[in-house]
């Protein structure tokens, strides 16, 4: 549809259409050069022609129809040498492109006029545009009042003919014409306004981009790049920025492109300089927009650094008395500290931090405007100033008394700066549809470059923005296409619903054309680039959206007009308000007890001036409209309605009457046969192969219609090709007429008929009048004179056209139909959908008319259309709508573009402009009420009344909120959602083409089945042995080495009947799984011995498990003491081998002994110590699954359903749960799997019904819930903890509300105490019910935890409180004070800090998270036959796939589970899993892991190991053991969590008894207890602070958050931590024990290098060797036949001549009979064995092979020795830095190895390692290692074999290798998964990192109650009169747990050491 979207048609070759489709296509892609020359011309000739092409109009007559005009377009490009023909039916045109060399105009017109129309040449039309457009970047506006003011000064340059500047998108849009005013002189014009200009677009036809030059030195050098670039053709301006090494190009696209800039810069001089894009170049506005905001929230960051302190000096410490006096203490006169104090750190608030207000405010009044800076500098400056007086008169008088507003000017500049900050935030987000858009486009590109006959030559990888016009891109699979082209290579299959709104994807083939960012599924495409940079679909509809954001709407005047007078009106009013009360106050008009005691009547009256000046808005009402219209237009792009700007939205809401046209709009638009009736007795398809020959030559819509409809009788092929027509004729208006097959063919209309003497049949006549009421076009076929059939051919409604139709009239919106179609069509198709109003046979001036007629009448009227001749009807509604599939003029001409060419979206468009207004209104009734209602209240309005005055601070924190608001609420337009009508109304976008490329859903994929049965096996038999296998353990003796065991298993998988076989070479065993029906026992072991190895039938050992590993999750631990407690308890029930419980985590792991305990019952012993436990993994060897059922209507269903699953094979456990209709299933995964329980319980009963897998309630679910909970509990804290504190701390110091708050109503109980009591209640006992729950609990079982001293330090507050108020109303003289603020801001506090904790550890598991979401949620099921053909497939969730399951995995999609692949090849990325950067190739029989994503190919992959036996779980399991396992650290916090709360409780009751004694026996002076309670309440207030400030929790946090981090963070760098214990034993490590092989080296012996003694090639030399050692299992031969394909590489799969008499002698080589020579591989003692000399040339190389650490290996061909081959097993890529480094960090390297002392010695002197030890055995490496134990060393081992595992088990930190063995894996504490020798640094780094955090947190946690503790008890009261209240108190225990939470999750910014930054190592890939 988009192909059409944005004007000039690609070109396609008719003659490159491809012939078979994809199997005729060659490895090597070639295709004709373009553009087409005439037959004959060589390449040279074509190479001379391009670029010389010439134009020509024509002026075409008798065009009637795009028939006709296809006729024209078709007749000339038959031509030789026509480039390209375009023809304008409406203005009738023809534009042709030609090359003189080859045609010339005459001949052109000639072809015309033989078409059968008049034609003429015109002189060509000039091009050159009189008005271009172009955008402006603005900088520093502030307010309407500044665009205002640009706006203006650029309508009056000269030449302007249009501007428009948007304050939210901060741009201009100027209409300008170039012959009289520049880019540059608008440029200037805003400069001098006092705001930045940058050019975005100078609207000229052509494209900008800047690059960066790296490598000049001067400024001559930059002057020659200039001079050579401004050489180039199409070069139209080169700037040079010689600060930013900067040039910036303005260039034509068509003729030159950036790759030729970059070259001819590369290139200049003396190739020094190097030239690449200007880094975020092409970022624009969104690079801007980061700018700005990064720029505010530092400065607002910066202006709260000197803020906060001014605001606490002057309103906060003034009511602690010991800061108050230290801060009243007198420097000179009358000035204090405090003053001095907050003079010094407002001035660089105000002139620094500021400075940008003083400048905006200057820009502006120096040009005549005032804007939202002048008010602000007034303000700020009069608060300041006044405040600078103060302090003199303070400094200069020994008895002034004077308050400064230091506080008042910071403050306000402070709030000013969060609300722009805030603004920009979300003014930012209003553009995110066009940041979207963007990103579709690909950052790389791969660029072919091809020779002069199309082959491929070489393919590079390119920047995006360098493509160039006719450049070849190669899209692969899955990737983004980098430009619009067509495809002159490839096929596949192309997701267009990014920019078309198509969600089916569409065909591509060769000719076809493709957009720019949309997505290749399939298949490989080469595309010629036609439109690159701005010309580019997806650049114009970017531009369209943001042109539409920039356009005003008219509404937007009424605030235009405001802003003008705004600002001069709020100065006057600040002005006259400040004189007003300040003469009142002069001339005593007011009482003087309204003047605060703080101030006297002049400073009152300025700060009424002052709040005035700042509360007032401007910028809401300038944002009003545009923020409201960007994110509508946003909404609609990503809704598929293109809105060009504010008009048309405004038009769109008044909508009353829409006009539609008819074809292509109502209808598809594309003419279908849809009936046939045949009058003469034959075949339908010979009928329609007759008409579709004779029709095939026709360019009418009607005649490609049928031939359309007759292709699906040739379904069978691809491109059918027709009969030969002879004597072709089309006659114009009729039909036409052909020879075929010499039968004469007539297919037309009936006057045709007539005209050639035809009798029409009456059957035929009333099937046309049917067709005809129909609004069908009737056709008639005669065949040799007489009529055969009659077509019926209808142009078909769209779908829910009728409905939509509907929908409008609900609406109130009228519909009318205007077409140009016959008054039959258009009545028939107006009943159909509804439409009473039909006006048919219109011509488009008509159209237009009738449009005009409708808006006379008072309607505004809406057009929707496609087609040019609806352009002047779109152009003449209030509202033109374009159909995305329709005309480029159309769509040119439209305000409003439907782009997935739905009639649904006619609606949506309407309703979604509705809406935006809505919010515009609602938008300006905020912004006016703001200002109306806020500038009286600034004024003083209400202070006579009330006493209450708005300080200038907070009138400024509400003019800084107010804009927010307006923006915000504009924001919620995001959500909006398309009328409710339309979800259940079902329209799909149309597609046009019939696609029919990629592969037939009819054609079988087939591959053998597997397991392998004998040859001749029936399916029968076959079937029968399934499930029937038996296992049987060998003893095998005489394996050496892993290709021993290769040879051994080999061997017996070549067996019948073998399902599996493994061998473990260590402990000398094989295990075979195999179908008796085919196979014995002694067949297997006779197999074994026929490969030279001793095996005896072992009986097979048990494999019970008698310890298991339970998981379960803990609900309701608050600190270290509760999770100690259930550890306690589990450890406690017999049968319980070890318990860990995470308080971090929430979960707890146990190791029982299933015979003598269940996991139920340590769930009950669990649920007995008062938390609630969820089982999560019982341990078993079993999977489980939960089920939802849906239809049980009584528990006798459920229990049915029970028996039924119970019943089958495999099922272990059965759980129910009615009430949730929720079943539990734990099934064996091997036997069984979820779908058979799906489809068990579906045909239970009446088969009514319905099971799903239970919606997951994860461990990452809960932590929402919980994270939801407190957050929820939080804010209704606050809703009743604010008006709490504010009327006993706040409101008592404002005169009118402290007067009510103190009124009396029962004695002394007063109104203030009734409130705080009531609204302190529901805190108490219902919001904080939760903290007596946990206390009843904990106290239950005899612990104390957290929520105890909670619930004592509340109580004691709210309690004391309560006898405080029924005091109060008892007696007449009582005075006292409550604290009811001290317990609802206590659980506030606290549940603020909780809130915060379960935020912060939920953040420590991001790491498991990110593992689970590696599985897919749905997978395609395969259902196969018994040959192995598919028969079906079915989308399933993932979590019901089974073993053995065959599941189809897609280019780009995750693979489903783990298994091995069965047919197809692809390549895998496997980096989330093994770390491996490069997607890994895949064939038949390879194995893949579940959760990685198949890159290129269609793989089909049988399921081995599902649900928690996948490799994911187990990574998913080995992480979270991890993070569950304590570090021994660890165990210093659970011994002091035991006694921490009792501790406490008992001080806290010693600390209240001992002040409340000091006080009743006067131990200290009466005056240090406060005005306000007595000596029993400050006992009181101590002793709960020092109950609330203990906090064990942050102690219990302190190991297992940095351990959750350390080890997240380890699995994110590809290193596998297994726990606490391996994390602190890493940090200590001090030496390291290598083993060589597999760990320092590849593990993968190579052919290093070769030396030929013969004259023998190098070819036939390893054609010879290879096939004798291809059947040979030994790793040395594999090495050898490797690198002999790399001489064949131009095969994938060589083939090896055939070797007979093969013979493999063990230890030595083999040798076997090629091409009839004798040919032995092997050692130097195998060749003497065979008397074969070896020289001693030869001798020498051995030698020296053997000094390298490599294997000489020789070869004898005819008993002669022809040469040697060196193997060696390389050393890993960087082995010897990482040795270096280890030093650096003070760890020693050891290697131990078995294998030989020369080998070993010469790998450990090439990686410098020391000591060294060979030859040995897997026992000596385990002794090495216990002996540097003894010796005093933390030892680490690293091993990647079986016979590691002794040592790895030895060491302190077992470190395995993850391309190692599965033995040494599961042996290992750390496992390094990449396989790097680099992560064993890394692993050591991050150990001693995470246990630098475990100790910064306990001095954190231990510092904090040791110092907290005593300052709640009030040591520092009696020097200081210092106190800590208890909700403060409160406070910082909870601060205290967020932060040890906060200090571990810094860990997540984790780098390695920079040594490794340097040290560039590849990630070795081990096959």
């Amino acid at each position: 549809m988009a192909t059409k979207f944005f004007a000039l048609a690609c070109i396609s070759n008719n003659n490159g259409e491809s012939r078979g489709g994809s199997s005729d296509l060659s490895p090597r892609p070639h295709y004709p050069s373009m553009p087409k020359y005439p037959k004959g011309v060589v390449a040279e000739e074509t190479t001379m022609v391009e670029g010389t092409e010439s134009k020509a109009v024509f002026s075409v007559i008798g065009m009637t129809c795009s028939a006709c005009a296809g006729s024209v377009e078709k007749a000339v490009k038959r031509l030789p040498g026509i480039r390209e023909a375009v023809v304008d039916v409406l203005n009738n045109r023809a534009q042709v492109m030609f090359f003189p060399d080859f045609v010339n105009t005459e001949t052109i017109r000639e072809t015309i006029e033989d078409v059968g129309f008049e034609a003429t040449l015109i002189a060509d039309e000039g091009n050159e545009k009189s008005t271009l457009v172009c955008r402006i970047r603005i900088k520093g506006m502030t307010c309407t009042s500044c665009s205002s003011t640009v706006e203006s000064a650029l309508q009056a340059v000269h030449g302007v003919q249009k501007a428009q500047v948007a304050l939210a998108t901060e741009e201009a849009d100027v209409h300008y014409d170039p012959k009289i005013v520049s880019c540059n002189q608008l440029m200037v014009t805003i400069e001098v306004t006092g705001f930045e200009a940058i050019l975005i677009n100078s609207g000229e036809d052509m494209s900008k981009i800047d690059l960066k030059v790296d490598g000049v030195r001067t400024d001559h050098s930059m002057r020659i790049l200039e001079e050579s670039l401004q050489a180039l053709p199409g070069v139209q301006g080169v700037d040079i920025h010689r600060d930013d090494r900067k040039i910036s190009l303005s260039y034509k696209p068509d003729i030159t492109g950036p790759r030729n800039f970059i070259n001819v810069i590369e290139t200049t001089g003396s190739r020094r300089f190097r030239a690449k894009i200007y880094p975020g170049g092409g970022a624009g506005r969104e690079s801007h927009r980061k700018e700005e905001i990064q720029q505010y929230y530092r400065f607002f960051l910066w202006s709260l650094v000197f803020t906060v302190p001014v605001f606490l000096t002057s309103m906060v410490f003034m009511y602690i008395p010991g800061l108050k006096h230290g801060l009243d203490k007198k420097v000179v006169n009358m000035l204090s500290i405090g003053e001095l104090i907050r003079w010094i750190l407002s001035t660089p608030v105000q002139f620094i931090i500021g400075r940008r207000f003083y400048t905006g405010a200057y820009k502006s009044l120096r040009h005549g405007s005032a804007n939202m800076d002048v008010l602000i500098a007034l303000g700020t400056n009069a608060a300041y100033f006044y405040s600078v007086y103060s302090v003199l008169r303070a400094a200069t008088s020994p008895h002034f008394k004077g308050t400064d507003f230091f506080e008042t000017s910071a403050m306000l500049i402070s709030f000013i700066l969060l609300g722009k900050y805030l603004e920009v935030l979300a003014k930012g987000k209003t553009s995110d549809a066009i940041a979207k858009l963007m990103d579709l486009a690909p950052d790389t590109a791969t660029l072919l470059t091809l020779d002069e006959e199309g082959n491929v030559l070489g393919e590079e990888e390119i920047d995006g923005r360098l493509i160039q016009k006719n450049d070849v891109i190669k899209i692969i699979p899955g990737a983004k296409v980098a430009s619009d082209g067509y495809v002159i290579w490839g096929q596949s299959h192309v997701n267009e619903s990014m920019i078309t709104g198509e969600a089916r994807p569409v065909a591509k083939r060769k000719g076809d054309t493709v957009i720019g960012g949309t997505v290749n599924e399939n298949g490989v495409l080469h595309i010629k680039a036609t439109r690159v940079g701005s010309e580019s679909s997806l650049a114009q509809i970017v531009r369209l959206v943001e042109s539409a954001q920039m356009a005003k709407a008219p509404v937007q005047k009424f605030a235009d007009r405001i802003s003008k007078f705004f600002v001069p009106l709020v100065i006057m009013l600040s002005f006259f308000t400040w004189l007003s009360w300040f003469l009142a106050g002069k001339f005593h008009g007011y009482p003087k007890s309204w003047i605060p005691k703080s101030m006297d009547s002049f400073q009152l009256a300025l700060q009424f001036g002052i709040s005035v000046m700042v509360i007032a808005c401007p910028c809401a009402l300038g944002l009003a409209t545009p923020t409201a219209v960007m994110v509508g237009t946003g909404v609609g792009a990503s809704q598929g309605v293109l809105i060009k700007g504010g008009q048309a939205l405004e038009s769109a809401h008044k909508v009353n009457c829409i006009v539609f046209d008819k074809t292509g709009t109502l209808t598809i638009g594309k003419p279908l046969v849809v009936n046939t009736r045949l009058l003469k007795n034959m075949v339908l398809r010979e009928f329609y192969e007759l008409v579709a020959a004779a029709e095939v030559n026709s360019e009418h819509p009607l005649a490609k219609a049928i031939v359309e409809y007759a292709k699906k009788f040739r379904e069978d092929e691809e491109n059918p090709t027709w009969p030969e027509a002879h004597d072709f004729a089309s006659i114009t208006g009729h039909g036409v007429k052909a020879i075929v097959r010499g039968r004469e063919i007539i297919v037309g209309n009936k006057s045709l008929m007539v005209d050639q003497n035809i009798a029409v049949p009456l059957d035929a006549e009333d099937y046309l009048a049917e067709a005809e009421g129909l609004a069908q076009t009737g056709i008639l076929v005669a065949i040799d004179g007489q009529v055969a059939g009659v077509l019926a051919i209808s142009d078909p409604l769209k779908p829910g056209a009728q409905e939509v139709i509907t929908i409008l009239k609900s609406m109130n919106v009228k519909s009318i139909m205007v077409t140009g179609d016959n008054w039959g069509t258009a009545n028939s198709i107006a009943n159909e959908v509804g439409i009473d109003t039909v006006i048919a046979e219109a011509k488009p001036d008509q159209k237009a008319e009738e449009v005009k007629r409708l808006q006379a009448l008072g309607n505004t009227v809406a057009m929707v259309g496609d087609g040019i001749n609806d352009s002047p009807a779109l152009v003449a509604a209030d509202v033109g709508m374009a159909i995305g599939a329709g005309t480029d003029i159309a769509i040119e001409a439209a305000d409003i573009v439907l782009m997935k060419s739905n009639l649904e979206d006619v609606i949506t468009a309407i309703d979604l402009s509705r809406k935006t207004f809505t919010r515009i209104r609602l938008n300006y009734i905020w912004a006016l009420g703001y200002n109306v209602l806020g500038i009286p209240i600034a004024a003083g309005v209400l202070f006579p009344s009330t006493g209450f005055r708005l300080p200038p601070w907070i009138a400024g924190a509400a003019m800084a909120a107010s804009s927010v608001s307006v923006v915000c609420c504009s924001l919620l337009l995001k959500n909006y959602k398309r009328p409710k009508e339309l979800n259940n109304l079902e329209v799909r976008g149309i597609m046009i083409e019939d696609c029919r490329g990629g592969m037939s859903p009819g054609t079988p994929t087939r591959y053998p089945s597997m397991p392998r049965y004998p040859k001749g096996t029936s399916p029968e038999a076959a079937r029968k042995a399934k499930g029937s296998e038996v296992k049987a353990l060998f003893s095998v003796v005489g394996m050496t080495c892993a290709a021993c065991a290769g040879s051994v298993e080999k061997a017996v998988k070549r067996l019948p009947g073998i399902q599996e076989a493994a061998v473990d070479v260590l402990n000398n065993k094989a295990l075979v799984l195999y179908y008796p029906s085919f196979v014995d026992e002694d067949k297997i072991r006779e197999a074994i011995e026929d490969a030279g190895f001793e095996a005896k039938l072992m009986k097979q050992e048990t494999n019970d498990m008698t310890k298991q590993v339970c998981r379960i999750s803990i609900s309701g631990m608050t600190c270290t003491s509760c999770s100690s407690t259930v550890e306690s308890a589990l450890q406690a029930v017999q049968g319980v081998h070890g318990a860990q419980v995470a308080l971090a985590t929430e979960e707890a792991e146990v190791h029982y002994d299933p015979s003598i305990v269940t996991s139920h019952q340590l769930m009950e012993t669990i649920e007995i110590t008062g938390f609630e436990a969820k089982l999560i993994s019982v341990g078993e060897d079993l999977s489980k699954i939960e089920l939802k059922v849906d239809g049980i209507k009584v528990g006798q269903s459920i229990r049915a359903i029970s028996k039924a699953l119970e019943a089958l094979p495999g099922v272990q456990d059965i759980e129910t749960f009615p009430e949730l209709n929720k079943i539990s299933v734990s099934y064996r995964s091997d036997i069984i799997g979820p779908r058979t329980f799906i489809q068990t319980i579906e045909s239970s009963g009446s088969a009514h019904f319905k099971a799903i897998v239970y919606p997951e309630e994860e461990k990452d679910t809960n932590r929402q819930r919980e994270i939801k909970q407190y957050y929820k509990l939080f804010l209704w804290s606050l809703v009743f903890t604010i008006p709490v504190f504010l009327t006993s701390m706040v409101l008592m110091y404002i005169p009118g509300i402290k007067k009510l708050l103190d009124v009396k109503i029962v004695n002394m109980l007063t109104v203030g105490q009734i409130i705080r009591w009531e609204l302190s209640t529901p805190v108490q006992f219902i919001i904080g019910r939760k903290f007596y729950i946990g206390s009843y609990k904990a106290l239950r079982h005899g612990s104390a935890n957290m929520d105890v001293l909670i619930a004592l330090g509340t109580n004691a507050a709210y309690f004391y409180s309560v006898y405080i108020v029924l005091r109060s109303a008892n007696y007449k003289d009582f005075k006292g004070q409550d604290f009811f603020e001290t317990s609802s801001m206590l659980i506030t506090f606290i549940l603020l800090g909780k809130y915060l904790e379960v935020l912060a550890k939920g953040k420590t598991s991001e790491a498991i998270a990110k593992l689970m979401n590696l599985a897919p949620e749905t997978a395609t099921l395969l259902t196969l036959d018994e040959e192995g053909n598919v028969t079906n497939e079915q989308d399933i969730d993932s979590r019901l796939i089974q073993k053995n399951d065959v599941i189809k995995t897609i280019p780009g999609a995750k693979v489903a589970c783990d298994g091995s692949v069965m047919w197809g090849q692809s390549h895998v990325n496997e980096s989330m899993i093994t770390g491996e950067a490069r997607p890994v190739a895949k064939i038949k029989g390879d194995a893949v892991i579940g959760g990685t994503v198949n890159e290129n190919g269609v793989l089909h992959i049988k399921a081995t190991r599902v649900g928690s036996e996948s490799a994911l779980s187990q990574i998913v399991r080995l992480v979270e053991s991890a993070q569950m396992a304590k570090a021994p650290v660890q165990k210093f916090a659970d011994r002091i969590s035991k006694y921490f709360v009792p501790m406490v409780i008992i001080l806290s009751f010693s600390i209240w008894l001992a002040w409340f004694l000091a006080g009743k026996f006067h131990s200290y002076p009466y005056s240090w207890i406060p005005s306000s309670i007595d000596s029993f309440e400050l006992a009181l207030q101590f002793g709960i602070s020092v109950m609330v400030i203990a906090c064990p929790c942050a102690l219990g946090l302190a190991t297992p958050t940095a351990v959750m981090v350390g080890t997240g963070v380890g699995a994110s760098q590809g290193i596998l931590i297994k726990g606490g214990h391996a994390l602190e034993s890493a940090h200590k490590v001090n030496c390291i024990v290598f083993d060589k092989t597999g760990t320092l080296t590849v593990g993968k012996p190579v052919v290093v290098s070769t030396k030929i003694f013969n004259k023998m090639q190098p070819q036939e030399f390893y054609e010879l060797v290879a096939a004798t050692e291809v059947n040979s299992e030994h790793p040395l031969a594999k090495a050898i036949v490797d690198y002999a394909k790399k001489i064949r590489e131009d095969e994938e799969n060589p083939t090896w001549p055939e070797a007979k008499n093969f013979a493999s002698i063990t230890g030595q080589g083999v040798k076997a009979v090629v091409r009839n020579k004798d040919v032995i591989v092997g050692n130097k003692s195998l060749m003497l064995d065979n008397d074969i000399g070896v020289p001693e040339e030869a001798e020498v190389a051995l030698a020296q092979a053997e000094a390298l650490a490599q294997t000489g290996i020789l070869i004898a061909v005819d008993s002669e020795l022809a040469g040697i081959v060196a193997i060696s097993d390389p050393l890993k890529p960087g082995a010897r830095e990482v040795i270096s480094i280890l030093k650096s960090m003070g760890v020693g390297s050891i290697m131990v190895t078995g294998d030989n002392w020369g080998t070993a010695n010469s790998i450990a002197k090439e990686t410098e390692i020391e000591t060294v030890i060979a030859e040995a055995r897997p026992e000596h490496k385990a002794k090495k290692i216990n002996d540097l134990q003894a010796s005093g060393y933390t030892v680490a081992m690293v091993g990647d074999g079986i016979n590691d595992s002794p040592a790895l088990v030895a060491a302190d930190v077992g470190m395995a290798i993850g391309a190692g063995t599965d033995i040494a894996i599961e042996a290992a504490d750390i496992v390094l998964m990449k396989s790097n020798l680099e992560d064993v640094i890394t692993a050591i780094h991050l150990s001693r990192k995470t246990f630098s955090r475990i100790r910064l947190n306990y001095i954190w946690a231990l510092g904090y109650n040791v110092l907290g503790i005593p300052i709640a008890a009030g040591v520092l009261f009696p020097s200081t009169r210092f106190r800590l209240p208890p909700w403060i108190a409160g406070a910082a225990m909870a601060a205290s747990s967020v932060s040890v939470v906060c200090c571990s999750l810094l860990l997540k910014n984790y780098k390695r050491p920079k040594k490794l930054d340097i040290l560039e190592m590849n990630e070795v890939r081990v096959q």
